[in-house]
């Protein structure tokens, strides 16, 4: 009986949405139970009939009543089996339903006790600070790391937005991953859509107000700019990678996209398992890029360049080379290039294997609104 209640509620399950799914479990309830009211009445009403008449001598029509009362006997059977059926159906979903509170409460006093530990040492915080303070420089490189990093003129750019709205997915799937890519499709749109002249590039503009919103073989270093919170959620380096693919291909489905962003989740990842900056390395050089790079080279030769193969090796070696949280911010601002991106993945990784200064991260957020705020809090 077990097992057969399992196929009908795997197969209504599969075939329905939770809403409807219940609606057809308490139908199996409401059409045993009718089945078996009239069932019962059936019989009662020839049983009685058939006393009635074998009393008075008729036998031969007192079993004729009896004959009526099978039909009615069947029906007894047959609604007692429906009704045990959506009674065993809906325990079962009432079942489910306890066992996912159970997880959500789980989840949310993991996240209470990794809060403080989050607030000081969060990459998503080192990306927003490293956009911020990198902005002025996107267009306007200045080769060297005597440099102001909080100006009037700095601001939050799309590396921001989009790094809140993974964030922002991420956090609504309440460790439930399985349909992480709508989510963050719909978190991008929710986001992305209230800040449209935040700095998109031309094809996610165009992805973003499309009606199909299909990815576009991008890759630009938009994927990785935007995937520090996959970190903070992954349990392990293959979840870390999965969820980085999922985040990621909703635009930036190209190999050389997904590899940007898993790379950079990876070594945030390593940061955040206390792994040193030669594990660090080892790992990256032997999975994704050589950061066979020289300070002084890339210092007087590094050009703009929006595509990840030409801004996350750059962006990791800036991270390996620095002494501190703003010394990985001011190396990567000295390089050039595209400095907002640049410095938004190198103190992603910074942020979680550094501790992001208190002043900074309040600086940064001076240039945040309410709303960003309010979805990071």
């Amino acid at each position: 009986m077990e097992s057969y209640i399992k196929k009908i509620n795997d197969r209504v399950r599969a075939k329905h949405d939770e809403k409807g799914a219940k609606k057809i479990k308490k139908t199996y309830l409401i059409v045993g139970g009718l089945t078996l009211g009239i069932g019962l009445a059936g019989f009662v009403s020839a049983f009685i009939t058939f006393f009635v008449l074998f009393f008075e001598t008729k036998t031969e029509d007192a079993f004729i009543a009896w004959e009526v009362a099978v039909p009615f006997i069947l029906m007894i059977v047959a609604g007692s089996v429906v009704t045990r059926i959506g009674d065993m159906l809906l325990k079962d979903e009432e079942i489910a339903e306890n066992e996912r509170l159970k997880k959500e409460e789980k989840q949310a006093l993991i996240d209470k006790k990794n809060s403080k530990k989050r607030l000081d040492k969060n990459p998503l915080i080192g990306a927003i600070v490293g956009d911020v303070a990198g902005s002025i420089y996107e267009f306007n490189n200045i080769r060297t790391k005597d440099c102001q990093l909080f100006t009037k003129d700095c601001h939050f750019t799309d590396d921001s937005v989009l790094s809140i709205a993974v964030y922002k997915a991420l956090k609504e799937c309440r460790g439930d991953y399985s349909n992480l890519y709508q989510q963050t499709k719909s978190c991008v749109n929710e986001v992305g859509r209230r800040y449209e002249n935040c700095g998109y590039g031309g094809m996610f503009k165009k992805w973003l107000n499309s009606t199909t919103q299909m990815p576009y073989e991008s890759f630009g270093n938009g994927s990785a700019m935007r995937v520090s919170a996959v970190a903070m959620f992954a349990n392990d380096l293959e979840q870390v990678k999965s969820l980085s693919k999922e985040v990621t291909r909703i635009t930036h489905n190209h190999p050389e996209g997904l590899k940007g962003a898993e790379a950079t989740a990876v070594a945030i990842f390593l940061a955040k398992k206390k792994k040193s900056k030669e594990e660090i390395k080892k790992y990256i050089e032997e999975n994704y890029y050589s950061l066979d790079f020289d300070y002084d080279m890339l210092n007087k030769n590094y050009k703009f360049n929006e595509t990840c193969q030409g801004t996350v090796p750059q962006a990791i070696y800036c991270f390996l080379i620095s002494d501190s949280f703003e010394d990985c911010l001011r190396t990567s601002i000295s390089i050039g290039g595209d400095t907002d991106t640049l410095c938004a993945i190198s103190c992603a990784i910074a942020g979680q294997y550094y501790k992001v200064p208190k002043e900074f991260k309040e600086k940064a957020f001076e240039y945040l609104d309410d709303y960003l705020k309010d979805i990071i809090k």
